[in-house]
């Protein structure tokens, strides 16, 4: 069976290679914003958007029902590194930055012998939210606005990064932005091919919400989609570039590929353009794929079992072979071969001013339930018959012990948030650490929308 799954990843193109196990892998985390799931291949989508990934998927793991920290960027990333749930590591505004006090997986990997190395194209992953730390090498430089493509450009930066390093263990880390809009067209795919006279080769929101384009037409909602997926499709080009260009380096220590996103995107399926608010699963459903050099036992694994983003950090130490470390999560490979799976999965949602329309959701089997902190509704689904998540049920007396057991899960999940040793950083929309932002970022993040023009004198030289 094993051999014939050998031939079949070979006749398709996989990754696959000779390397010393002996040897500590490099490990290679990339991230993709606004990259929503169900528009892969992978996930179900009936377009070729991602080949790459799908690849990639076919000589890994992948993990069908991964959930993202947050519904935006800075958080969520942030539980990525720190492997700590928003409300914990305290980057849950415009505003704030990760909290000093806690440890990251660049840090730890830094001090096991790791050279660490990262390239990033979107000001929420920068160095004034704290994302530097623990890298020897940290490129911003190519940190976007909403305009123009920047994957090619990043693919050769981090390929020169990482044939900078040494020649022990290296971690680079490349976050992509195009898929993020606004959305670019490229007609190479042929997916946009219904253009209305409304929108051109550009799709800009004024708002991060979206909300000039409420009530357009089925048409015109089909082409911003579209478009979205060439923006996906050229992406997954250059992604698949950076995969051949790590492997061609011809380390023979084994390599490790992690994919993942920050969050996904909304096209009106609760009424939203964008991304940001909102807990359902077209914004926190997010790709994670594990490949590369990996035990051939575990190649095409599918897992369904809902598992966090925020246990990516303790995946990669285990790789990494460190052992000891105080990250919370868990080891994603633990669930891919049934030795354990979390209880439940948890987001956390808000908006990036920070204290509107905050929300905790919590998933258990089939049930998911959001909580909405400011005016405490109560939302209930059952993501089995409703997987659309548009029939709210809370309330529903057929459905009152189920919806009990999920308010326990909750009420478990605060008692997380606000335990004694993490009090009184702990509320959602905490600043434990003020984000040390220049000019040129802020002009960025007004760019994109997340601060208003009267912010800007917060701004630090």
């Amino acid at each position: 069976m094993v051999a014939a799954l050998f031939l079949s990843l070979i006749q398709t193109g996989c990754w696959i290679r000779s390397f010393d196990t002996s040897a500590r892998p490099d490990l290679v985390l990339i991230t993709i914003d606004s990259l929503r799931a169900d528009h892969l291949e992978l996930y179900g989508h009936t377009r070729p958007t991602a080949p790459n990934l799908l690849k990639l998927g076919r000589a890994g793991v992948t993990f069908k029902h991964a959930v993202a920290a947050a519904p935006w960027t800075l958080p969520s990333m942030a539980s990525i590194h720190t492997g700590l749930p928003p409300s914990r590591h305290g980057a849950t505004s415009n505003q704030s930055a990760i909290g000093k006090q806690h440890p990251a997986v660049a840090s730890l990997l830094q001090a096991s012998g790791y050279q660490t190395r990262a390239v990033v194209s979107h000001v929420f992953v920068g160095s004034s939210f704290g994302f530097a730390r623990g890298f020897d090498d940290f490129n911003e430089r190519h940190v976007q606005d909403h305009s123009g493509s920047s994957s090619e450009v990043l693919t050769q930066v981090a390929l020169e990064s990482f044939h900078a390093a040494g020649d022990g263990p290296t971690f680079l880390w490349v976050h992509y932005f195009d898929p993020h809009y606004s959305y670019e067209r490229h007609p190479e795919y042929n997916f946009a091919t219904g253009r209305t006279g409304r929108f051109g080769d550009s799709i800009d929101f004024e708002s991060p919400n979206g909300t000039e384009f409420m009530g357009i037409s089925a048409a015109a909602e089909r082409y911003i989609t579209d478009v979205y997926d060439e923006e996906i499709a050229h992406t997954d080009k250059h992604v698949g570039a950076l995969i051949d260009g790590v492997i061609d380096a011809g380390r023979d220590r084994g390599v490790i590929f992690v994919v993942t996103a920050d969050h996904g995107e909304g096209f009106l399926d609760h009424s939203r353009f964008g991304h940001g608010r909102d807990l359902y699963d077209e914004l926190i459903h997010v790709p994670l794929i594990i490949g590369g050099d990996i035990p051939r036992t575990m190649w095409g694994l599918s897992i369904g079992s809902p598992v966090e983003t925020s246990s990516i950090a303790t995946t990669l130490l285990q790789f990494a072979g460190v052992e000891e470390h105080t990250l919370r999560g868990m080891n994603l490979f633990d669930t891919a071969l049934s030795r354990s799976s979390p209880s439940y999965v948890s987001s956390e949602g808000s908006y990036a001013s920070g204290t509107d329309q905050r929300q905790v959701s919590v998933e258990r089997g089939r049930w998911k339930m959001i909580q909405h902190l400011d005016d405490g509704r109560v939302e209930l689904y059952n993501r089995h018959t409703d997987p659309g998540e548009q029939n709210n049920i809370a309330g529903d007396p057929k459905v009152r012990h189920m919806q009990a057991d999920m308010h326990a899960i909750m009420d478990r999940r605060f008692a997380e948030i606000l335990s004694p040793e993490t009090a009184p950083e702990t509320t959602p929309n905490a600043k434990t650490a003020p984000a040390q932002i220049s000019k040129a970022e802020r002009e960025k993040l007004k760019a994109l929308g997340y601060l208003e023009s009267e912010d800007a004198s917060d701004a630090v030289d």
